[in-house]
C-alpha cells in the first residue's frame, strides 16, 4: 500500500540532497553564493571608484579652492581601467540570476510534485488509521472465542498495517520538509534576484551620476 508514493517521496528528497552536493562538485560556491559573491564585488568595486571617496567632490575643490586636474585625471584613468572589470561582474550577475530564475522555475514544478505526493500519501494514512480500527475490533470479537487466533492476527497482520501507517506519517513529515525548503530556497532566490536588479540598476546608476559630477569639474 502507498510504496509508489513512498518511492517518489523518497526520491525527491534524494533529488534535494543531491543539488547541493552537485553544486559542491561543480565549484567551491553554489549558484546563489556565486551571486552573493558577485554582489559584494559589485558593492567593493563601485565603492572603491565613488569619486567622494576620492575626496574629489569636496566643496573647496567644487569653488576652486584646491587644484584638482591631476587628481581627476588619475581618478578617470583609474576609472577606464575598472570599465572591463564592472562589466564582467555584471555580466556574471546576470547570468547568476538567469540561473536563479531557471532554479526557481524548477522548484515550483517540485513543489507541484510535492504537494500532490502528500495528498496522496494523507489519503493512505486515513485509510490505514480505518483499517487498523476495523480490524482492531474484529480481533477483539476473534478473541473472545479463539484467542490464539487472535494473538496470531495482532502479531501478523495489525502490527504490519500499524508499522505501515507509521511508515507513511514518517514520509508525510519528510515530505512536509522538502517543501518547506524548497520555499526557503525559492525566497532566498528572490531576494538575490532583486538584489542584482538593484545593483546593475541603482548602484550603477548613481556611479555614472557621481563621475557625471566629477567630469564637470574637469
Amino acid at each position: 500500500m502507498a510504496n509508489d508514493d513512498i518511492r517518489q517521496s523518497a526520491s525527491v528528497s534524494n533529488r534535494l540532497l543531491d543539488k547541493p552536493v552537485k553544486a559542491m562538485q561543480s565549484g567551491p560556491f553554489s549558484q546563489s553564493t556565486a551571486v552573493s559573491k558577485s554582489l559584494v564585488e559589485l558593492r567593493r568595486t563601485v565603492q572603491d571608484l565613488d569619486p567622494s571617496a576620492h575626496d574629489l567632490l569636496n566643496p573647496k575643490h567644487l569653488f576652486g579652492l584646491i587644484p584638482l586636474s591631476k587628481r581627476l585625471r588619475d581618478y578617470f584613468g583609474r576609472y577606464q581601467s575598472a570599465q572591463g572589470h564592472l562589466n564582467a561582474i555584471v555580466q556574471a550577475l546576470y547570468r547568476g540570476q538567469d540561473e536563479l530564475r531557471q532554479d526557481n522555475a524548477a522548484i515550483e514544478q517540485e513543489k507541484v510534485n510535492i504537494w500532490s505526493i502528500k495528498g496522496n500519501l494523507e489519503q493512505y494514512i486515513y485509510m490505514a488509521g480505518k483499517l487498523d480500527a476495523t480490524l482492531e475490533a474484529e480481533i477483539d470479537q476473534i478473541g473472545q472465542t479463539d484467542p490464539a487466533r487472535a494473538k496470531l492476527l495482532r502479531e501478523d497482520v495489525l502490527f504490519y498495517i500499524r508499522q505501515k501507517r507509521q511508515d507513511l506519517l514518517t514520509q508525510l513529515a519528510v515530505n512536509a520538509q522538502g517543501y518547506l525548503a524548497l520555499e526557503l530556497v525559492r525566497k532566498s532566490n528572490v531576494e538575490l534576484i532583486k538584489g542584482v536588479d538593484r545593483a546593475t540598476t541603482t548602484t550603477m546608476s548613481a556611479l555614472r551620476t557621481a563621475v557625471m559630477v566629477a567630469q564637470a569639474l574637469v
